[in-house]
């Protein structure tokens, strides 16, 4: 699977709460920063999918920038997002960072960052 694909696939899993498609996609070391600047591990992540704590009702994918070199890359993407966390429900439009590393043929995630944009 090229990266691009393995952006696409984390974006469905994202949607549909599918927390064994997350776990395959995210390293077992991913570090996350959300915009508030707090950081979360994948166990943080898988959580708050399993427990329904975050619950992504739409995701919607403006703008994807793909680079690969070798057994690593980054993807930028623009998405508006709603989603309900916590109780609470919010929409944003966000800026996705993610840099993917290859193992055994599979890309993971093993950095992440996200905040809103205009």
């Amino acid at each position: 699977m090229d990266l691009h694909a393995a952006e696409r696939q984390l974006q469905a899993a994202q949607r549909g709460g599918d927390v064994d498609s997350l776990d395959a996609l995210l390293h077992p070391r991913v570090v996350a920063a959300g915009p508030d600047g707090s950081i979360f591990s994948k166990d943080d992540d898988l959580e708050s999918y399993r427990s329904g704590a975050l619950r992504i009702t739409n995701l919607v994918e403006e703008s994807l920038d793909v680079q690969e070199d070798g057994e690593t890359g980054v993807t930028r993407t623009v998405a508006v997002v709603d989603a309900v966390q916590g109780g609470a429900v919010v929409s944003a439009r966000l800026l996705y960072t993610r840099l993917w590393v290859r193992e055994d043929g599979n890309w993971r995630v093993l950095a992440a960052t996200f905040a809103p944009v205009r």
